[in-house]
This record gives C-alpha cells, sequence and structure tokens, in this order.
C-alpha cells in the first residue's frame, strides 16, 4: 500500500479528531484531546510530518508517532490537566493555511485536589489538506516568562 494511502487509513482510525472543518475547530479539538492525555487522539490532529516544540521539551517531537508519545506521557503527580485559549489571533492566510498565535493556560490537579496553572503562549501553522480537514504542521509552545 502507498504511503499515502497509509496515510489516510491512519486518519480515517482516527476517527471524528481528525475530521476539523475549521481552523478554529482544530483549536477546540486540540484542548480537548489534551485534555484526555491521549497521545494517539492528540496526534491525529497533526500533519503525518509535524513539529511540535513543547514546553517541557529540550529539543523538537518530529512526525505523528513521537507526537502521540509526547502528548500520552505520564504527568508526574497530576491526576487531571487541561488547557483553556486566553488572548490569541486566528488568521487565515490562504484558503488552505492558517496561523494561530497568543496566550493559553495549562492546568493541572494533584491527587489531593491541589490545582495549579501554567501561563504558556503558542504558535501554531494549520494547514488544510486535500480531504477538507485542518491540521496542524508547527506548533511551538513556550512557557510565558513573570516579567
Amino acid at each position: 500500500m502507498s504511503r499515502p494511502a497509509l496515510a489516510l487509513l491512519g486518519l480515517l482510525a482516527a476517527g471524528p479528531a481528525a475530521a476539523q472543518a475549521t481552523p478554529a475547530e482544530l483549536l477546540r479539538a486540540w484542548a480537548e484531546a489534551y485534555a484526555t492525555q491521549d497521545g494517539p487522539r492528540a496526534a491525529a490532529l497533526y500533519t503525518e510530518e509535524a513539529r511540535l516544540w513543547g514546553s517541557v521539551s529540550r529539543a523538537q517531537t518530529v512526525g505523528r508517532a513521537a507526537i502521540a508519545d509526547y502528548f500520552g506521557r505520564v504527568r508526574p503527580g497530576a491526576v487531571q490537566i487541561s488547557v483553556s485559549f486566553g488572548d490569541h489571533a486566528l488568521r487565515l492566510l490562504t484558503p488552505e493555511v492558517a496561523v494561530a498565535s497568543g496566550h493559553y493556560t495549562f492546568g493541572r490537579r494533584a491527587a489531593d485536589g491541589t490545582p495549579s496553572e501554567e501561563p504558556s503562549r503558542f504558535s501554531m501553522t494549520l494547514l488544510r489538506g486535500p480531504d477538507g480537514a485542518w491540521r496542524i504542521a508547527d506548533h511551538h509552545s513556550s512557557r510565558l516568562p513573570a516579567r
């Protein structure tokens, strides 16, 4: 089977998370997938060759399989995680390319119920594929400096 056919089968197997019709829907789906800690679900929202520069990474994570591992990792002490978008911009550059950037906040809840937050900043390049679904091709995330 050809590589494009295998990639398409992988996206079909990923289910509804892979079929975002607008860039805004993609951002919402990404936040929902992040909160599940389900690496393959989150990775389905990225292109096959996507690059992720995660907030807790010393190097870029490249490719859907590696991104699945990144989002599926254990977060010591956290029993629940979330992300909420703050001030951000979502710009359509062409009918097939959009850019999102701004602030989001990662939330964690410890086993004893103690919450914590990490204000962060992000940028994402979003591409619309031949199937019409939007996916993340490039994602940078970093903690927001205190000052």
